[in-house]
C-alpha cells in the first residue's frame, strides 16, 4: 500500500488521521514540524503528504513550496481549521481558513479540505491521490 505522510503540529489530529489512513490500510508516517516532515520525505520516501497549513515556526504554504520543488511527483492534500469564523474572534491581520487554503492551492497542494471534514472524503481523496 502507498505510504502518505502526516504533517500536523496538533498531536491529536495526527493520532487521528494516522488511525484512519491505517484502518484504510495505508502505511502512515507523521511528523510534529514541516521540517521534520521534509527530512522524513528525504529517508521514507511517500506518494503522498497531508499537511496542516497553519503550525509554529515553518507553516504548510511554505512546506509545500518546498516539497514540491524537491518532490514534485509527491501527492499533496491541505488541511486547515484556522482563521477567523465570527465576528467576535476577529483579529485584525489575520486570514480566514479559504484564504490559507486557497495560498495552499496556489503553492500547489493538489486537494485542500477544510477542518472538520468527513472522514470518508478524506479516505476517498487520499486513495484518489495515490491510485495507479
Amino acid at each position: 500500500m502507498p505510504r502518505v505522510l502526516i504533517i500536523d503540529d496538533e498531536e491529536d489530529v495526527r493520532d487521528a488521521l494516522c488511525e484512519v489512513l491505517n484502518r484504510a490500510g495505508f502505511d502512515v508516517g507523521v511528523a510534529a514540524t514541516s521540517d521534520e516532515g521534509i527530512d522524513d520525505l528525504r529517508i521514507n520516501p511517500a506518494e503522498l503528504v497531508v499537511t496542516d497549513i497553519i503550525m509554529p515556526g515553518k507553516d504548510g504554504v511554505t512546506a509545500i513550496r518546498e516539497i514540491r520543488g524537491e518532490f514534485p511527483d509527491v501527492k499533496i492534500i491541505a488541511i486547515s481549521g484556522g482563521g477567523n469564523f465570527t465576528p467576535d474572534a476577529y483579529e485584525p491581520n489575520a486570514i480566514m481558513t479559504t484564504a490559507y487554503l486557497a495560498a495552499a492551492r496556489e503553492a500547489g497542494a493538489d486537494v485542500i479540505l477544510p477542518k472538520p471534514f468527513d472522514r470518508t472524503a478524506f479516505v476517498a481523496a487520499v486513495r484518489a491521490l495515490t491510485a495507479d
